[in-house]
């Protein structure tokens, strides 16, 4: 059960020996007071018992252990495909565009993708690995006069995505037009489809379209568990401590 469990910070383990140092150096004293008839205020004490010793040292011991925060080490494969946006003009919307569309998007299947045209009756697609209702959404599509311009508005489709992972591309006809303003901190790549029949091709080469495996490390926290011993170890300490008579 608790086999690659380890401490974060095994050296505050020092702070036992600091309360076992006090506890022999360090007896607690209090300021005698005296009385003309001591008679009067004798009684008759009753030694802790063991168990009060060990809920106080039971006590002392988790709430340290929690301190040292003991932890357990895992490794997960983790995607990082990458996070695409494809900014369609309306007024590009051929065949041959929507084929080429078609075709770039059964390439990635490891990737999310999101779609806009900012056309008159704007389309938006926010990223998603459904690429069946995206390629269904693709296919209604149709051709229109040119309405919308590209604006930084692309850049609140990556609100989720790793900087180095977002990657927009903007298909149109007319891209020095279309293109009102490039967006800022997000690759964009500006496709001119009348002359670039190819860009699905050309694109996986500068993009792979696989899905980059990396590890990374978790860690499982268990600081929690002493720390809830030690709880119920100091009610019962107090509780012994708060009993008539108990020295």
């Amino acid at each position: 059960m608790l086999e690659g469990v380890y401490f974060q910070f095994p050296k505050l383990g020092f702070l036992l020996f600091f309360f076992l140092a006090c506890e022999a150096l360090c007896p607690l004293r209090a300021n005698p007071l005296y009385f003309p008839r001591t008679p009067m205020f004798a009684e008759v004490g009753v030694k802790s018992p063991l168990w009060l010793w060990i809920s106080k040292w039971a006590m002392i011991t988790l709430f340290i252990v929690a301190l040292m925060s003991p932890v357990r080490e895992r490794e997960m494969a983790a995607d990082t495909g990458y996070d695409i946006l494809l900014v369609i003009d309306p007024a590009a919307l051929t065949s041959d565009v929507a084929r080429n569309v078609h075709s770039f998007v059964e390439r990635r299947p490891m990737d999310r993708i999101a779609l806009w045209v900012p056309a008159k009756s704007e389309v938006i697609v926010p990223l998603t690995r459904d690429h069946d209702a995206l390629r269904s959404i693709l296919s209604q599509l149709t051709l229109e006069s040119n309405e919308g311009k590209v604006t930084r508005q692309i850049s609140r489709f990556f609100t989720t995505s790793h900087e180095d992972r977002r990657w927009a591309l903007i298909l149109s006809e007319t891209p020095e037009t279309f293109v009102y303003s490039l967006p800022v901190d997000v690759e964009t790549s500006v496709i001119d489809v009348t002359h670039e029949k190819e860009w699905p091709q050309t694109s996986d080469r500068d993009h792979p379209p696989y899905s980059v495996v990396t590890e990374r490390k978790y860690f499982d926290y268990y600081y929690v568990y002493p720390l809830f011993l030690g709880f119920l170890a100091m009610l019962a300490y107090l509780y012994g401590r708060n009993q008539k008579g108990v020295k």
